[in-house]
């Protein structure tokens, strides 16, 4: 009653309070069960100190927390510390009366060369499976895309000397791996020396034929940036896990763009060693700011552009095949933001509908790295009001959803910004036709819209980083942002298109339906009466 009194808006001030009562005690946001939406997850955080948290998405409790023995203080590790914490086991289907269990890695020092640390972790209880140190170091963590029998997923580890070590170590794994040792590669950046090296992977290693799971490496390519001109200062590649609808845009003219979709792709930035430091630190004659774009499997790079009188610090997002970043210009005394759209060119001949009917197009052959890329691209700059701490992109399950841009502001904030600013196609007079495809008139700045802010008034203190993962629900993305504070929130870049909203009410549908029934029955007895009446005329 109190429900139908509040859909009517017959409810007093009593009656309100009793009905947000309720509806607390019986949300579903705090169940520990999953939803067929896809919302209630476990965020699973690792601290400096080695301690493990797992958050409930619906209202931020703590379900558990564990301080790791693995990590603690011992003779045999005098300084242990948490790396990062990985998916190791996630149950689909022939594992499904096992929890998943993530992967805690560190190392007993500070230092890249101190050896490594295992630590397996139930995330449903937060029991300590099982922990171990390794006999070598961890320089780097790959995740591989396969999975065994118990869908435990494999990792790469290299160490400092360039061995790679495989896990789990179990011969079906290796039986996995040994299926794609060819097309396994990697990428090392040297930030000091300004190298940046691709690797791949020769036969076991030397010495150690009774390892199975120990291989060698070797050096495919290398990239040496001139140390007097240029300084790394950042890089960044793609999301593995990044679900892409379409390779082919239809622009306005109804013509067809195809993306460069490639998961090897490293976007570089370097700047002038003068221009290094912080934000004035060189003058806009001494300081230069190039950025480039890297095939990470041959080493070929297929795009490069220099900012004149720029300098960093560089926040960078790829997603697709298009990539947004943040610097400042020193000529303008602004912050800018510019964006880079990839598109491959050995596809614009299937515009042919001939070829198409008669199957002469290359649509369906296969892309590699090792076939030289016939690639155009497309810039475009904005000025941009503020400094950045930290980008990244929505995700969505399928990547139907439009793309916005998380923009982890100076003031501790999140802005949302659609991707449709970032459009390099803007113009100043749009045609009618851009008009209706979605582009937007060409502007000087990225406005910034109050309404835009992700986190409101609040402020994550301290803010680091902003993590998006995909909800089942693909209108839906999680957004979860970290520093001192946590933030975590659901965003809905082109609305809740596929769902109805949590506040619908049910019952005035259900009143309205019964309204619309009676009021059928109704008119179909006058009508009745009426026709009754005119026969007896």
């Amino acid at each position: 009653m109190l429900k139908v009194k509040g859909t009517l808006m017959l409810a007093s001030a009593e009656d309100v309070a009793a009905i947000q009562g309720m509806r607390l005690r019986s949300s579903e946001k705090s169940k520990m069960t999953r939803d067929h939406n896809g919302f209630r997850k476990l965020l699973i955080v690792l601290t400096k100190s080695g301690k493990l948290f797992a958050l409930h998405t619906g209202d931020g409790r703590i379900v558990w927390s564990l301080l790791l023995n693995s990590l603690q203080q011992s003779e045999a590790c005098e300084n242990p510390t948490g790396i990062n914490v990985y998916q190791w086991q996630v149950p689909h289907h022939h594992a499904m009366n096992e929890n998943p269990s993530v992967l805690v890695v560190g190392r007993c020092k500070p230092s890249s060369d101190a050896p490594g640390i295992f630590s397996f972790v139930d995330t449903y209880t937060g029991k300590e499976l099982k922990s171990f140190s390794l006999d070598h170091s961890v320089a780097q963590v790959i995740p591989l895309p396969f999975t065994d029998s118990t869908e435990q997923r494999l990792h790469l580890l290299i160490d400092t000397s360039g061995q790679a070590h495989l896990y789990p170590r179990a011969p079906e794994a290796v039986a996995i791996f040994q299926l794609e040792f060819s097309n396994i590669y990697w990428y090392s950046v040297e930030a000091d020396s300004g190298v940046i090296k691709g690797h791949g992977l020769k036969s076991n290693c030397d010495g150690e034929v009774a390892n199975n799971y120990c291989f060698g490496t070797r050096e495919v390519w290398s990239i040496v940036f001139p140390s007097e001109s240029e300084k790394i200062i950042t890089t960044i590649t793609r999301n593995s896990n990044e679900a892409v609808h379409t390779q082919a845009k239809v622009v306005a003219d109804q013509d067809v763009m195809y993306k460069y979709i490639s998961k090897n792709l490293l976007f570089v930035a370097t700047v002038s060693p003068k221009a290094s430091g912080d934000i004035g630190s060189a003058t806009p004659e001494e300081s230069h700011l190039v950025v480039y774009v890297v095939d990470t499997v041959t080493g070929r790079i297929l795009h490069r552009m220099n900012h004149h009188g720029s300098q960093g610090p560089v926040h960078a997002v790829f997603s697709e095949n298009w990539i947004v970043y943040h610097y400042f210009n020193l000529r303008a005394h602004r912050y800018e933001m510019t964006v880079i759209e990839i598109y491959d060119q050995s596809r614009a001949d299937n515009k042919d509908v001939w070829k198409l009917v008669l199957g002469k197009h290359n649509l369906t052959s296969p892309m590699s790295s090792y076939s030289r890329p016939e690639v155009t691209t497309k810039s475009q700059s904005y000025y941009f009001t503020h400094s950045v701490k930290a980008i990244t992109v929505t995700s969505t399950a399928k990547g139907i959803t439009s793309k916005h841009l998380l923009i982890g502001t100076i003031g501790d904030q999140v802005l949302a910004m659609d991707k449709r600013f970032f459009d390099p196609r803007r113009s100043v007079n749009p045609t009618q036709s851009e008009k209706e495809e979605g582009i937007l008139p060409l502007t000087d700045s990225l406005p910034i819209i109050p309404q835009s802010y992700v986190t409101h008034a609040l402020k994550v203190e301290g803010l680091r980083g902003i993590v998006t993962v995909p909800a089942k629900l693909e209108s839906a993305t999680l957004v979860f942002t970290y520093g001192v504070d946590l933030f975590f929130t659901r965003l809905a870049p082109s609305r809740t298109y596929d769902s109805l909203t949590e506040d619908f009410s049910y019952a005035l549908l259900l009143i309205t339906i019964f309204v619309l029934i009676a009021a059928i029955f109704v008119t179909w007895v006058l009508s009745e009466k009426k026709d009754l009446r005119d026969k007896w005329r």
